[in-house]
């Protein structure tokens, strides 16, 4: 067997770095060959992933959500199994997927797992696993502005949770679910085909990236204090009955503003609306843990 691993080197503060050696040790205990791939500059692992896609052995990514976004926008086939490695800040889409955070226990994923197919979104033709607009992308500019500080892992997450939530804006949103036009006024809508965002926020616990369908929550004018206090259970999944967030599931989602959004994609900025979101279903493998 030989791994074709693409990692993203400064993914997590540089963790893909540090914890190389120890997917290579296990590797080698397997008796697994192995090729490591660096990224360079951003969208590399897209160019990586299409061009090792056509080569023999078994693609992996190490790196954070955005590393696997890229990676997955470069597959061609829906039969590609890509194996992941979380390794840096979020991985979000490895915990939907209950993919070992220990770095020995998802190497031994990779090797000994089996391929499931996913559904994921697509914005104009790009796929993602969550997408944001409003309070999102201003949790992730702030993200950007203290992540190289003296917080690391999770404490950065909050921390930016925290000082966007203290400047909360409510927006004017047109939204278009499934052809039914709505207008409303709103500090932050998600697009989600799994359960967490946020580096482990258990936004729509109900969300299954097998079903078909894209998860929504649109998130109703509400006050800091309020967001605040509903926050705590967020992050635990016990707010799924808040009577301020509105969870639905949709095959296409249009949303747009009349001042543009920059949009949030598994933990970047990237792009303003309007965003133009469908479903496509079965569109990639990922190698999951056995049973």
């Amino acid at each position: 067997m030989q791994i074709n691993l693409v990692i993203n080197p400064v993914a997590g503060h540089g963790r893909t770095v540090k914890v190389l050696p120890r997917v290579k040790k296990k590797l080698g205990e397997e008796e697994v060959g192995l090729e490591v791939y660096r990224t360079e500059y951003p969208g590399h692992a897209t160019e990586l992933a299409r061009d090792l896609e056509k080569t023999q052995g078994t693609l992996a990514v190490m790196g954070g959500d955005g590393t696997v976004r890229e990676a997955m926008n470069g597959l061609s086939s829906p039969s590609t199994a890509l194996g992941i490695i979380p390794a840096g800040m979020g991985n979000d889409l490895s915990r939907s997927l209950k993919i070992p955070r220990s770095i020995t226990d998802a190497v031994h994923a990779v090797i000994h797992g089996s391929p499931i197919r996913i559904d994921m979104g697509a914005d104009c033709g790009r796929l993602f696993s969550v997408m944001g607009v409003g309070f999102p992308s201003d949790v992730v500019a702030t993200f950007v502005t203290m992540r190289n500080g003296f917080l690391k892992g999770s404490l950065v997450y909050l921390a930016s949770v925290l000082r966007a939530l203290s400047s909360l804006k409510t927006y004017e949103l047109s939204l278009t679910i499934d052809g039914q036009k709505r207008d409303c006024l709103s500090p932050a809508v998600f697009v989600m085909n799994s359960r967490f965002t946020g580096g482990g926020i258990d936004l729509i616990p109900h969300a299954d990236p097998t079903d078909g369908l894209l998860d929504v929550a649109i998130i109703q004018e509400i006050g800091r204090m309020e967001l605040a206090m509903a926050l705590q259970s967020v992050y635990k999944g016990e707010h799924v009955d808040h009577p301020k967030i509105e969870f639905l599931q949709a095959s296409r989602i249009e949303i747009d503003a009349p001042s543009k959004m920059v949009k949030m994609i598994d933990g970047e900025l990237e792009g303003i609306t309007p965003a133009e979101i469908e479903i496509a279903p079965e569109v990639r493998s990922v190698i999951v843990p056995g049973s």
